[in-house]
């Protein structure tokens, strides 16, 4: 059962880890002006920490937990 637990977190840290190497290569692709299919990546980040800022309180502790699943190893 253990084993199992290791393998399911060992895969959830590899997909994290592969889609924030894809938001980088989309900032770059972005800022170089290269494009990538119409999505507008800045513009996502920044909607989403205005959410955040916008929420007060709420916003700020939803923005810690997510930032310490994120921290994680």
């Amino acid at each position: 059962m253990a084993n199992a637990f290791k393998m399911l977190g060992d895969l959830i840290s590899g997909l994290t880890a592969l889609l924030m190497s894809l938001v980088g290569l989309g900032i770059t692709a972005q800022v170089l002006g290269i494009g990538w299919t119409g999505m507008d990546v800045i513009g996502s980040i920044t909607g989403l920490v205005n959410e955040f800022a916008t929420s007060g309180l709420v916003g700020l502790i939803a923005l810690l937990v997510i930032l310490s699943f994120v921290g994680k190893k």
